[in-house]
């Protein structure tokens, strides 16, 4: 009935307003949320340009210093190889050159005429 009264316009203005505060939330609030989101995400951000720092410090060691000491260990290495392999060289016999056995005759322990010796003939009567 009160929305039908033209003479209290009112109590319908004034129910509508506390319905509008009512379904509005604070603006404190929304505010406050909003500021925490930030927060959080400044937060993370100075997170991840810690974790930058960090990989640009050690990148920034692995190529002044770390590279350069393992050049020279690895020249450092290569001539190790080159001492290695010169020992090994030095230390390989050489191949044993064959020579053939001293041959002895039987002629020059017991000489023999040749003009005396005969054939040997076995005793079926084939010659040896």
């Amino acid at each position: 009935m009160l929305l039908l009264d033209r003479d209290g316009p009112e109590p319908v203005r004034s129910g509508a307003h506390e319905l509008a505060l009512f379904l509005t939330p604070e603006p404190g609030a929304e505010a406050k949320e909003v500021e925490e989101t930030i927060e959080g995400l400044l937060v993370r951000l100075e997170a991840f340009c810690a974790l930058t720092d960090v990989i640009r410090s050690d990148t920034s060691q692995i190529l002044e210093e770390d590279i350069p000491l393992l050049k020279a260990k690895v020249m450092e290495v290569r001539g190790i190889y080159t001492k290695v392999d010169q020992l090994e060289k030095l230390s390989t016999p050489a191949p044993p050159t064959f020579q053939l056995p001293t041959l002895y005759r039987t002629e020059d322990y017991f000489p023999v005429d040749a003009r005396e010796a005969a054939p040997l003939t076995a005793s079926c009567g084939h010659q040896l």
